[in-house]
């Protein structure tokens, strides 16, 4: 048996046999003249390989401070600016077979330029040397592990997209920007109810002028932080609650006991296979159980909670504030009107159909995406009555479940030897018909 090592692995332990069935030829003789160098964080960063490509290079394409250190006399530079897609294609067209290095800050696949450079160039002329992240060191510099927490990224994003993916519970690092700034974060959290939560900001990341921050989100709000920083969130100490999935009923404000109860929930969004980065439609939202429980434990979905009542809505704002629910949107109005502006869902909920549960289908079946699910609930006849008509004509593929569920309670004691002594019985909750539908 032979023992090998990690350091001893080689890119030819990797070369495939392109008659194999369903696999390709790797080139290993291929030439890369398109080099991605990772700067790090400050210049200890850089390796004798990281400086030997730079100086090899013939055109060197990077941001202006990175080309302010490294130029020299190079035949030819390039400025990434706001277009650096746009500068990269210019770059493909005018280089020719030259010697090109894209500079790139921390390790250039990880929220950089290096997935781009892949797809300007092809994989075959590029090659990568990573380095140390901002991530990397302001964990190292708080003392805290981060293989768990959760990357976001909001530059050039406005807050209705990323603050989905702020509700993840634990810990959270944030690449920042000139507009979404640690303290307008911390004032953005704070309106909506995430004041459970502690914060440290790394500034000027290797640098002379290096900082680190730590407090809660209300000083945070208060505070200006140096324009390269990096945010960390986390949980504050005697904040236990990592539930994502499965809150009881009661967490709930509601309109008397009109809720998805909690066992219909579970049922409902494993059906809809609920995932980050799509839209979903919470038709007839009610107090938004569904549409909240969802973004937890998807965050970045979308979700568009339809309620044709305004006291509704308000309950559904105010959950959603509290319970996490950020990636939830409020829509009033009635369906399927209230469906027009909307963009196309990839899942859809219809919790409450106001008797118009045939024309809503019709219109979740016009638009929605491929790969899309729905699922229907069923309390009534003449709503069942209605899916099956539906179901006779329609092209999505579909499954009926039927839920039923009986909760213990308590009941006294009918033993002459045992006056007044509780026992349990189980108590049948309203059957639930569910129809599951998907293209």
């Amino acid at each position: 048996m032979k023992i090998v090592s990690y350091f001893d692995i080689r890119y030819s332990d990797f070369q495939t046999n392109s008659s194999e069935p369903g696999m390709s030829k790797i080139d290993a003789n291929f030439k890369d003249n398109v080099t991605v160098v990772g700067l790090g964080v400050g210049p200890e960063d850089l390796t004798e390989a990281h400086r030997e490509a730079i100086e090899a290079a013939e055109v060197l394409v990077g941001g202006k401070r990175q080309l302010a250190v490294f130029a020299g006399q190079r035949e030819r530079t390039w400025v990434l600016g706001a277009n650096p897609a746009t500068t990269l294609e210019a770059v493909k067209q005018e280089a020719g077979g030259k010697r090109v290095v894209i500079l790139a800050s921390g390790d250039p696949l990880f929220f950089g330029i290096g997935n781009l450079a892949v797809k300007v160039f092809g994989p075959e002329s590029v090659s990568f040397l990573p380095n140390v992240t901002a991530l990397q060191k302001t964990f190292a510099r708080l003392k805290l592990p981060w293989n768990g927490a959760r990357t976001v990224s909001v530059h050039g994003r406005k807050p209705m997209e990323f603050f989905p993916e702020l509700a993840d519970p634990g810990c959270i690092a944030i690449y920042t920007d000139p507009k979404n700034t640690p303290d307008r974060l911390a004032k953005l959290l704070l309106e909506f109810g995430m004041a459970n939560r502690k914060v440290a900001v790394v500034e000027e990341i290797g640098s002379k002028e290096e900082q680190c921050w730590e407090a809660d989100l209300v000083t945070a709000a208060g505070k200006q932080f140096a324009p390269l920083n990096v945010m960390v969130l986390y949980p504050l100490e005697e904040q236990q609650e990592t539930i994502r999935f499965g809150l009881e009923d009661e967490r709930f404000r509601k309109e008397k006991s009109l809720i998805t109860k909690k066992e219909a929930r579970a049922l409902i969004l494993a059906e809809l296979q609920v995932k980050e980065d799509a839209v979903m439609w919470d038709v007839g939202a009610g107090s938004g159980s569904v549409g909240i429980e969802a973004v937890r434990i998807a965050p970045g979905l979308r979700v568009y909670a339809v309620e044709r009542k305004m006291g509704r809505l308000e309950m559904i704002k105010e959950n959603s504030q509290r319970l996490g629910g950020f990636g939830v949107r409020t829509v009033l109005g009635e369906a399927p009107g209230a469906l027009k502006d909307l963009p196309d869902p990839d899942r859809v909920f219809v919790g409450g159909s106001g008797g118009s549960l045939a024309d809503i289908l019709k219109v979740v079946e016009k638009r929605l995406q491929p790969g899309g699910r729905v699922v229907v609930s069923v309390v009534t006849t003449e709503t069942l009555g209605r899916a099956l008509k539906f179901v006779e004509q329609t092209e999505l593929a579909h499954e009926w479940l039927l839920l039923q569920v009986s909760r213990t309670v308590s009941i006294e004691s009918g033993n002459k030897a045992t006056p007044g002594a509780l026992m349990s019985r189980f108590q049948p909750q309203t059957p639930l018909f569910l129809l599951s539908l998907w293209r």
